[in-house]
């Protein structure tokens, strides 16, 4: 069996991770004092990427409930890294506490998409008998 929501919340978690990889690649060369500047490309992909996460990151926490556990982390990632230079500005621990924020919020939605997989994984070894069965179990029984 599939079920559309779970494969639809796949999607969206695979984009979200996709937009935190990236942003993580570009803070991590903005943090990285030793590398050249930072060119006009990769400063306009870094507001890209940013946009895109300031866009659909709401969206994407209230579709998974997950808006209590990161809405503030997520918002306070995005806030704290406006551009690449602001990020290269940051003292060293500013930029691990930034590190850090990044990193909680990417490892809670790479599990809530193990959990997700899990999900659409015991959903395909479903048949329709199964399931009916399972559904019929859980109803509570009327006096």
């Amino acid at each position: 069996m599939r079920d559309k929501l779970v494969d639809s919340n796949l999607r969206l978690l695979r984009l979200q991770l996709d937009n935190w990889r990236k942003l993580h690649e570009l803070m991590s060369y903005a943090l990285d004092k030793a590398k050249p500047i930072i060119s006009v490309e990769q400063e306009r992909e870094f507001t890209v990427v940013r946009g895109n996460l300031l866009q659909e990151t709401q969206h994407a926490l209230e579709e998974l409930s997950l808006v209590h556990e990161l809405s503030s982390r997520a918002m306070n990632v995005l806030n704290r890294g406006s551009s690449m230079r602001v990020v290269r500005e940051l003292s060293p621990e500013d930029g691990r506490r930034l590190e850090m924020e990044w990193n909680a919020i990417f490892t809670k939605l790479g599990v809530a998409q193990g959990q997700m997989k899990s999900r659409r994984r015991a959903l395909a070894e479903q048949n329709i008998f199964t399931y009916c069965l399972s559904v019929i179990l859980r109803r509570p029984l009327s006096a």
